[in-house]
């Protein structure tokens, strides 16, 4: 996982509800988070809600993951810990969460690059007749 892959996380958190902020909110949220210069032409924001939703919903199962993890000897408890996946210990229950979730993770950030793709296509397309020098960076 590169700093690319937790931008795009980001973005397909934030992408979702910044709709109602129009272009401009979509075109800042691309320059600055996936480091494109999105296209002026005109967005199509119905077309780019399915995808939008399904990278909302992507990007707070990862975030949700990575906060879990990383509070996971908060919420243990050694009355269950024997029947807890890697138990008894705390250390053993913690590596496999980890690895479980390091799991979908990746596999969570494989599908967000051709989601923050497709938004960003759909929500700031090139003018028609304009030269195309976008190009996504980590693709």
């Amino acid at each position: 996982m590169t700093t690319a892959d937790w931008k795009r996380a980001a973005y397909g958190l934030l992408a979702l509800p910044a709709f109602p902020g129009g272009a401009r909110a979509q075109r800042w949220l691309a320059r600055k988070l996936l480091g494109v210069e999105p296209g002026m032409g005109k967005p199509r924001y119905f077309a780019a809600l399915v995808p939008s939703l399904v990278a909302f919903f992507l990007a707070v199962l990862i975030w949700y993951l990575v906060g879990r993890i990383a509070t996971y000897g908060i919420f243990w408890d050694q009355s269950t810990g024997d029947v807890s996946w890697g138990g008894p210990s705390l250390l053993g229950a913690w590596v496999v969460h980890f690895f479980a979730a390091l799991g979908m993770t990746v596999v969570c950030s494989a599908v967000l690059r051709p989601l923050t793709r497709l938004q960003n296509r759909l929500l700031s397309p090139v003018v028609p007749g304009a030269p195309r020098e976008i190009i996504m960076p980590n693709s």
